[in-house]
Order: C-alpha cells, then structure tokens, then sequence
C-alpha cells in the first residue's frame, strides 16, 4: 500500500508531467484560437467534409475552453501543483524557521583566506560587536559557544521561500476562476427589435431559452456609416425595467458594456427586421424622377416602352456596403442587370473611378435612366451578448497572486550568512561564510560588504 501511495505522489509531484500538462493545455489554447469558437463556428462548421466535422464536434474543438478533455487537463495541473506544494513546503517552513542550528564543527580553516580577517580586540568584545552587526542585517540570529570561540548564524529574506507557493496558489486561483466561468458562467443573447422589450435570454446548441427576472425595452437604434459604407458605429439605447418602474437606462456600444441583474451586456450584432418598403426611383436624363414602392419579382415598364424592370434581388448590406437592390433591364437592345445601392454617393467618394472598374454597380448603367433606392419604414433589431462570469474575482486574485509571487521569486533570495570567531593569542581571527537560495553574484556583493564592515573594528592587526 505504501508502495502504491508513493508512486502516486510521485508521479504528481513529477516537473515532466507539469511540462507536459503546460505544453497540452498551450496546444489546447492555440486550436481555441485558431478554430472559430460557439456561435462564430456555424459558418466555418457549414464548409467542413461531414468526416471532418464529426471529428471537430467529437473533440469539442468549437468549444474547447468549455471541453471535457480542457476541463481535465486543467484539473490534472491543479492536482500536480497542490502534490508540488505539499511535498517543498515543509522543507521551506524549515528554512523560514531559521535551519538547522550551527554545530560547531565548521572552523576557519575551512574557509578560504580571503574570507577571514583578524582584529586587536578580545574575543569577548568582539562577539558582542559581531553580533550587533549582523543583526542590523538579519531578523533573527542563532549564536553557538565552541571550545575555540564563537559562531554566529543569521538570514534575511526567509519569506523568499514562499514566493514560488505564492505563484502556484496563483495559478490555483487562475485555473478555479477559469472552471468556475466554464462550469457555471452563462453566456447567452437577447434579441430585441427596436421600440420593443424582450426578457429571453436564448441560448446556442439546442440549449432552452431562460427568462430573465427583468426586462429590457431597445428605445433606439442607430448605425453609423463610413463613407464606403461599412458601419462604423453603432449603438443600443436600452431601458431596464423590473416590476414594471425603469431601473436603469444607458447607451450600449461596441466595448463599452452594462452591467445589469448579473449580467454583463455586450453589444453583439444588428440586423434589420423584415417589412420595410423598398422605394425605387428612377430618372431620365434631367427629367422628372418617379419612384415606385417594390419587392423581389416586381416587374413595370418604363416610359415610352423603352424596356421593362424586374426586381430580382434585394440585400440588407450587400458586402458590408449597406443596402442594394439588383435589377434586370430588358430593351430591344438586350437585358443588363446591375446594383443600385443605397450609399452609392458614399460609396463612389471613398472610392473614386469604382463604377467603371464594376460597371456592375453602375446605376445607371440602362442608360439614360439613373437609379437610386431607399428603404422605407424599416426597423432594427438589436443582438446582445449577456454574460455572467463567476469566475472573474477568482481570476483576478489570481493575477494578483501571480505577479507578487514572480517579484518574491525574481527579486528576493534567502540569503544565510555564518560568522565564526577564533581566539588566537588573545586577538580575534574573524571568518565569514554565506549561502543563498539564488543571485549568487548578489550574496558574493553583499559578504563583500559585511566583510569590509567586520574588519573595521579598532585595533586591527
């Protein structure tokens, strides 16, 4: 049995299985990066071989921070840093405690002679001295008598010990903060049609809607445009309402979040809600333009019978350009299709010479008449992103952890320092040793000077 728990702990307690947890964990990170994750991966799911995506959807490589495999390889660094600690710790606690007392059998001829100095004073004078000097520098001194003198032990920075404890309860709280927002964060959306209120919060993969304990009413949307069209801006301005009396109010915009009922609301996407009036005008050269209401498969003729229009396609945002419509144009000289976009003025001046490198977007293309549409009576409906983390205080102790642990670790080292004191012929032969858990350059600097100090007694020889 004790073989057993022994070889379990070991295998724990390995720095291999760390590297290897460290370097599964970073390749799992790294496919979470590179794979569209949740709700961006319907559109790349959409282009995968059916073989592939069996394989995808078996590794739950569209929801790997949320996966079976992720979870336990975070679990298994979890155990491997808890074993870590408990096996370093008590040998830590020593050291911090002060080490093993000095046992007098260390002599200054053990010491190189660079090492050791010689004063005028008495032994028992200089003891006294020694002792006073290096307890300015160490918190706490253990002092021995030996036949041949005296020898004095001391440290500081014992804390130095813990700094890697430090950094692996940061990680512990980095990996609790990550488990918690996976096992039981939320992470849905509302959709909610402007001049509206909805209190669903929907769900993607099959998962039921959830009804809020509030509401929330989109008062305006509004999107703005660069000017070849793409959106630049845009914003929900939203009302929370619980019991009925308005609790809140506030402008939610790309980056700038509201936090509401333990929610955290992003705003998502837009789009715009079916039913508004396509209004399609057209003019001959500088003649007065008519315009007619129309949809998908509306046909009418020009004046003079000059051909015949057919609407053969409509785009809420055509290449991010925003609205268009596509027409077909039959003469006795042919047929010609071509786009009418809604920001074509937008559109030509942030890109100049556009309609004839693409005399598809031409509007006027069936010349001599000139298009030009608009929507009418349209309205947009809102998407936002609603989250609830419980893991964000647990992940932020843990950076906090994480960065005092690394300065504890990188800045400070535990450093011993042993002064031993001979008699020889009623003078005093001062020996210094040293020793520390790391920065040797740092501790050979520092005898350096508490060596200088030591030899500046009066009386030296």
């Amino acid at each position: 049995m004790t073989k057993k728990h022994g070889g379990f702990r070991d295998f724990f307690s390995s720095i291999r299985l760390t590297m290897v947890l460290l370097a599964a964990i970073a390749l799992g990170a790294l496919l979470g990066t590179i794979i569209p994750q949740q709700q961006a991966a319907e559109a790349f799911s959409a282009r995968l071989q059916p073989a592939v995506l069996a394989i995808f959807q078996a590794f739950q490589l569209f929801n790997v921070y949320r996966s079976a495999w992720f979870i336990l390889l975070l679990v298994l660094l979890a155990v491997n840093l808890i074993t870590c600690s408990l096996d370093r710790f008590p040998a830590a606690w020593r050291q911090f405690r002060g080490g093993a007392a000095p046992d007098g059998t260390q002599r200054l001829a053990d010491l190189p002679p660079e090492r050791i100095v010689a004063t005028a004073l008495p032994p028992a004078e200089e003891a006294a001295r020694l002792e006073a000097l290096l307890r300015k520098r160490c918190r706490r001194i253990q002092k021995m008598e030996t036949p041949r003198g005296v020898i004095l032990d001391g440290g500081k920075n014992a804390f130095s010990r813990f700094g890697v404890f430090v950094v692996h309860l940061g990680v512990l709280l980095l990996i609790a903060g990550g488990l918690a927002g996976a096992i039981f964060g939320i992470q849905g959306h509302v959709e909610i049609a402007e001049g509206e209120t909805s209190n669903t919060l929907a769900f993607r993969g099959g998962k039921p809607p959830q009804s809020l304990p509030f509401s929330i009413r989109c008062d305006r949307f509004t999107v703005e445009h660069y000017e070849n069209g793409v959106p630049k801006v845009f914003r929900s301005d939203l009302t929370f309402i619980r019991d009925g009396k308005t609790v809140l109010q506030g402008a939610l915009l790309v980056n700038h979040p509201i936090a509401f009922g333990g929610l955290r609301f992003y705003q998502s996407s837009y789009g715009v809600l079916p039913g508004g009036r396509l209004a399609l005008s057209y003019v001959r050269g500088n003649g007065k333009a008519d315009e007619r209401e129309t949809a998908v498969g509306d046909r009418f003729a020009l004046p003079g019978g000059e051909g015949e229009v057919e609407v053969i396609r409509v785009e809420n945002d055509l290449m991010r350009m925003g609205p268009a419509v596509k027409l077909s144009v039959v003469s006795p000289g042919g047929e010609v299709q071509f786009w009418v976009f809604q920001n074509i003025d937008l559109i030509q001046k942030a890109n100049p010479g556009i309609l004839e490198q693409v005399p598809l977007m031409n509007p006027g293309l069936f010349a001599p008449y000139l298009f030009s549409m608009q929507k009418k009576g349209e309205r947009f409906y809102t998407v936002l992103q609603a989250t609830r983390d419980p893991g964000v205080p647990l992940v932020a102790g843990g950076v906090a952890l994480l960065t005092v642990g690394l300065m504890i670790t990188f800045f400070f080292s535990h450093r011993r320092f042993r002064i031993i004191l001979e008699e020889e012929n009623g003078q005093s032969r001062i020996g210094l040793a040293g020793s520390s858990n790391r920065d040797p350059v740092g501790l050979e600097n520092e005898m350096n000077r508490l060596l200088a100090q030591i030899g500046k007694a009066e009386g030296r020889s």
